[in-house]
Order: structure tokens, then sequence, then C-alpha cells
């Protein structure tokens, strides 16, 4: 059995290459990852095929069926994996429009709202937000647009990822200095300490925000979010849990609140109501104030 690994002359161990995957090892691999994580890879063979090689010889497997009984038998092997095979492109305000609608239109009229309420909050959920980029954006222009009004508010955003390895990162609040490169001058100022070429989170921002690990297959019941960022996420899953998703997304939103998707995601079609509007290219979703969910269906 290739391992990877030899004895060549004097007893040293060289490197040999693994043997090209078959198409039946990663179809049965999508197929327990879509399983146990919900995530549907749906990249190319071909790159797919050299991301599990190099995990393969990370970890000294020797076949994909070893790494699946390590998949079926550990979810935290299935975290590695993850780490390794999914797309974790981010960045600080990536989807510009969405986060100019969130500042300028949901923001104001959120706070407009709630004005006579007895306590003040504003809750927000960031689903898959990856090394937290994401999550420290929202808690950005909260901070911008409620400045003036912030000290009366209970302000919570809720960031969750099903990978540990970049919740850990996303909690530290360290970011290199080519991350924050695109962000205006004072709001690196306000908000970040410099350390050497890094930059941290100050207190004032961190503290907003809590990192939890949670895989969307199987959630927890987190509580009701005036908006939640659901960016770059559907197209990680089936089309079955796609509307698994929104009906899971419906329930956690209060009635009126808002859903915000990547640049040029759609909402597929489920048993629950959603009314939508577009602004540009960007289409933002809101639950309805008079939604009631069906019956057994949530």
């Amino acid at each position: 059995m290739n391992t990877g690994f030899n004895l060549g002359r004097g007893g040293k161990t060289q490197k040999t290459p693994f043997r090209l995957l078959l198409e039946h090892e990663l179809s049965e691999l999508r197929l327990l990852l879509e399983r146990q994580a919900g995530v549907l890879l749906n990249c190319p063979q071909d790159m797919l095929g050299a991301k599990v090689t190099a995990y393969l010889e990370s970890r000294r497997l020797s076949s994909v069926a070893d790494l699946i009984g390590r998949l079926q038998a550990s979810d935290a092997e299935c975290e590695r994996l993850l780490e390794q095979v999914l797309d974790g492109e981010t960045g600080f305000f990536r989807h510009r429009v969405a986060f100019e609608v969130f500042e300028k239109e949901i923001l104001p009229e959120l706070r407009v709202r709630k004005a006579g309420e007895t306590t003040q909050s504003l809750r927000i959920l960031s689903v898959g937000c990856s090394t937290g980029e994401e999550a420290y954006s929202i808690g950005l222009a909260v901070c911008e647009t409620m400045k003036e009004a912030a000290g009366s508010w209970t302000i919570h955003i809720l960031a969750s990822d099903v990978r540990q390895d970049a919740l850990t990162f996303a909690e530290r609040g360290l970011y290199p200095h080519a991350a924050l490169a695109a962000l205006p001058r004072t709001l690196v100022q306000n908000y970040f300490a410099r350390l050497d070429q890094h930059f941290l989170a100050k207190p004032r921002l961190r503290n907003l925000i809590t990192f939890t690990q949670m895989n969307l297959v199987r959630p927890a019941y987190l509580g009701r979010f005036d908006c939640i960022f659901c960016m770059d996420v559907l197209p990680h899953f089936s089309s079955a849990q796609r509307v698994a998703l929104a009906q899971r997304l419906h329930l956690y939103l209060e009635p009126g609140g808002y859903l915000l998707l990547g640049d040029g995601e759609k909402l597929p079609a489920a048993d629950v109501t959603f009314q939508s509007e577009s602004r540009q290219s960007f289409t933002l979703y809101r639950k309805p104030f008079t939604a009631v969910a069906r019956a057994g269906k949530l």
C-alpha cells in the first residue's frame, strides 16, 4: 500500500508521489462531508483531488478509505479536512453593496423602530464567519452608525463557523497590515491597536462579538436576531440543505428582521415567506412582521 514514503539508500525516508485518486473515492468523500457537515464540495474534480492528496500526505494516511474511517470516528478530523478543502476567501467589508445597505438603511430603520422599547437591544448573526473579518466589519458598521446612541443600547454580534481553527484566529482579532489596507485610516486608528506589522481589535470592537463553533447540519437554537449575514454559505450546500437552511434562518429572525446573502446569491424556494427588495445588484430579504411558521415545519 502506497503511504507516500519509502526508505531510500542508507535507510533515509524519501517522499514518493501519491497515486491519483479515483472518482468514486472522491464521490464517497463528498457524500460523507455533506452528511456530517452539510458541506457540498462542488469544486472541480482535479482541484478537490489535489487538496485531498495534500491532506492525506500531511496526515500520513495511505488512502481515502483510511481518511473516511477517521472522519466517521472523529468530528475533529472533519474540521481539519474542511480547513484545507473549503474556500476561506474573506475580507473586511468584502460585499461592499451589502454593507452600504446595512449601514444606510437597515441600522437606521432598526434604531427608529426600537427607540420606544424599554431595553434597546440589537442582535446580529454572522453565519460562516471564517477568520472573523465579516464579524468585525459588522461591528465597525454598528459602532460608526450608532456611535451617538451606542451607550444606551445592548449590542451583541454572534459569529459562527464549523472550523475551530478559523474561529481561534478570529477570536484573537489580530490581522496583518495588508488585511486592513482598504479600510479608512480613521477606522483603523479608532478601532485597532498596532502591534509591529499587525493590528489588534480594540476592546470597544472586540467585546461586541462572540465567536462560536456551529455545524449548520446540527445547529442549536440561538434565539432571535434583528439581522443575519449569511454570505457565500449557500453555494457550499446541496439543494435540500439550502432549503433547510432557509427555513432555519427564517426561524432565527425576529419579525421584520433582515437577511443578507452574498453577491448574486438567491434564496431557494422554501416553505417560509421572505419579502425581497432590490438595491442596485443586491437583493435584500426580510421576514414579514406577520410571518407565522407553519406547524411542524420549523
